[in-house]
């Protein structure tokens, strides 16, 4: 009876936290566009400190703290493929690459 009760709980806490990234995740995606296939940026705030970041055409990806003026690279992604970066928390970066970037989990600064 107790072994079984565990494994409901352990089911219960698994689906909760999966349904709550599944949110974040859903909330604080970005996704950089523009169809004239230009190198676009804007300004982003990590979440976390591990960004996700895929394209939809192969191109560079280039994070500047807004700051120190200090540049992170993802150096190449292709089309449909995801990398992440190490960028630091609550620090803003203005990211720049070319194609439909999508980025997350991010807060943006909109002026």
């Amino acid at each position: 009876m107790k072994k079984g009760r565990l494994i409901l709980w352990t089911a219960v806490i698994l689906t909760a936290t999966v349904f709550f990234y599944s949110s974040i995740q859903r909330k604080y995606t970005f996704t950089l566009a523009g169809s004239d296939g230009m190198i676009k940026s804007e300004q982003i705030q990590p979440l976390f400190g591990t960004v996700k970041v895929s394209g939809d055409c192969d191109t560079d990806v280039i994070f500047t703290d807004t700051e120190t003026g200090e540049k992170y690279e993802i150096g190449y992604i292709t089309s449909g493929v995801s990398e992440k970066i190490q960028l630091e928390k609550g620090q803003w970066y203005t990211v720049a690459g070319g194609g439909n970037l999508t980025i997350s989990p991010v807060h943006v600064r909109i002026e």
